[in-house]
C-alpha cells in the first residue's frame, strides 16, 4: 500500500468528483492520503475533507506565493486548525523566488512563524522551495526544531549537494511525477543517492501528473507510476518502495 504524502484535494479541480478520487486511490493501492492546504480558506476545507474520509489527513499553513495576500496574525488561525483532529503537520511553507523575489522578507517572516508554530505543536513541517535554497537552508540551520525527522522538502527536484543538506538538517526528501520526467535523469540520479528510508512519495495533485499521466490531472491514484521509477533507480522490487516509503510516512505524520 502507498501513501501520497502531498496533494491538494480542497482545490477546485477536484470539486465535482472527490470521491470518486479518492475511491480510485484506494483501488490503486493508495491508502493513506495527506492534503495540503495553501491559504486560509484552503485550510478550512483541508480540515473538512480530513474530518469526511477515512484515510485522509491534512496539513494547514500559508504557502510562499500566497503570503503577499496575509497578515502574520493570520498564523493564530493557522494555530487554531493545526489542534483539529487529524491534523499531521503545518504547512506547506517555505520560500519561493522563481515567481517573486520581491516579498522575500514577508516569505521568511511567515517561515519563521510555521517554525514556531511546529514547534508548539510538536508537528513536522512540509517545505516549499523553488530557486531559494541559500536563504532556506539559512534560516532551517538556525531555527529547527530538536525533534527528528522534523520536516520534508516537498516535490524535491535540487542537486545531490542540496539533497545531503536536507539529510544533514534532519530532513526527509519527497519526489513528485517530475521523476517520470523524459528530462529528468538528473533527478533521477540524485533519487538513486538518497537512502531510501529517507524518502518519500508525492503527488502534489492537481499537478505534475507522471508518465504515462502527462497532460492529465494529477490524483492521488497516480503514486504507483513514481514508485516504478524510483523502484527502477533503486534497483528494487515495486513493493519494497511501497513498504520503506509508506512506513517512514506513518513515523513522520504519526499516522
Amino acid at each position: 500500500m502507498f501513501t501520497d504524502t502531498h496533494c491538494h484535494l480542497s482545490f477546485p479541480e477536484f470539486s465535482d468528483e472527490l470521491t470518486e478520487v479518492i475511491a480510485r486511490a484506494a483501488t490503486a493501492g493508495v491508502d493513506r492520503i495527506v492534503s495540503i492546504a495553501t491559504d486560509l480558506s484552503d485550510a478550512r476545507r483541508a480540515v473538512e475533507i480530513a474530518g469526511q474520509h477515512t484515510g485522509v489527513f491534512a496539513s494547514v499553513g500559508l504557502h510562499p506565493n500566497h503570503v503577499h495576500e496575509c497578515k502574520l496574525c493570520d498564523m493564530k488561525v493557522v494555530a487554531e486548525l493545526a489542534g483539529q483532529p487529524k491534523i499531521v503537520a503545518v504547512g506547506e511553507t517555505g520560500l519561493d523566488y522563481f515567481r517573486s523575489k520581491q516579498n522575500a522578507p514577508q516569505q521568511k517572516d511567515f517561515l519563521l512563524a510555521h517554525l514556531e508554530l511546529a514547534k508548539e505543536c510538536r508537528l513536522p513541517l512540509v517545505i516549499h522551495n523553488r530557486a531559494a535554497e541559500t536563504d532556506l537552508l539559512d534560516i532551517l540551520r538556525a531555527h529547527a526544531p530538536g525533534f527528528r525527522p522534523w520536516g520534508v522538502m516537498h516535490c524535491f527536484s535540487g542537486d545531490a549537494k542540496f539533497a545531503f543538506d536536507c539529510l544533514e538538517l534532519g530532513l526527509l526528501i519527497s519526489f513528485t511525477g517530475i521523476l517520470t520526467f523524459k528530462t529528468a535523469d538528473a533527478l533521477r540520479e540524485v533519487a538513486r543517492q538518497v537512502p531510501l528510508d529517507k524518502v518519500m512519495l508525492e503527488t502534489d495533485a492537481p499537478y505534475l501528473a507522471p508518465v504515462p499521466q502527462r497532460g492529465q490531472r494529477n490524483e492521488p491514484a497516480f503514486v504507483p507510476y513514481i514508485a516504478e521509477v524510483l523502484a527502477q533507480v533503486k534497483g528494487v522490487p515495486v513493493t519494497e518502495v511501497a513498504r520503506v516509503t509508506s512506513q517512514t510516512a506513518t513515523e513522520f505524520f504519526r499516522l
